[in-house]
């Protein structure tokens, strides 16, 4: 029997984060491509305002496998953005993956009743740029020569997502 955990972040967590986030395939399709030190991730932590930044790790088989995360919310406009990454090079291409996406969303957009949600992703990060378009995100304009804002509705997720978790129920048996 295949099990998927999504569970918040604590202390205990940061230095995995950390490794995770400083490999190259993740830190290379980052923004701030910068390594983080060991004081820098325990400074973040702290100051980690856990009303509008919440992370998560999710893991596939008790294996912890990456981070999805929303930050920048908004409550009052209803608008977050999402991120996700996967530490574990062999689930890079897993389902695991947009099943986090899926829970965090619903998350996002059932329990904590936003409504609108940004990213802004590398041009050339092509499996993020088709993983937010699967998820209903539409492209909104350029920013710079690398960079992408796209723009996602609730009521667009809605519908992109019913697809996906369909496949997710049928197809891996696995509960969204």
């Amino acid at each position: 029997m295949i099990s998927a955990e999504l569970r918040a972040i604590t202390v205990e967590d940061i230095q995995l984060l950390r490794y995770w986030r400083n490999l190259d395939h993740v830190r290379s399709q980052m923004i701030d491509g910068d390594l983080i030190r060991k004081e820098n991730q325990e400074k973040w932590f702290n100051d980690l305002d856990k009303n509008n930044t919440k992370y998560f790790i999710y893991s596939f088989n008790k294996k912890d496998v990456g981070n999805v995360n929303i930050s920048k919310i908004d409550y009052k406009k209803k608008t977050f953005e999402a991120g996700i990454f996967c530490g574990d090079v062999t689930f890079l291409d897993h389902w695991i993956n947009i099943w986090a996406c899926i829970k965090i969303y619903d998350y996002s957009f059932n329990e904590l009743k936003l409504q609108k949600s940004y990213a802004t992703i590398k041009n050339e990060n092509l499996g993020a740029l088709r993983l937010n378009k699967s998820l209903g995100y539409i492209f909104n304009k350029k920013i710079k020569d690398n960079l992408q804002y796209l723009t996602l509705d609730k009521e667009d997720y809605l519908k992109a997502s019913g697809k996906i978790k369909k496949y997710l129920i049928d197809f891996v048996k696995i509960k969204v």
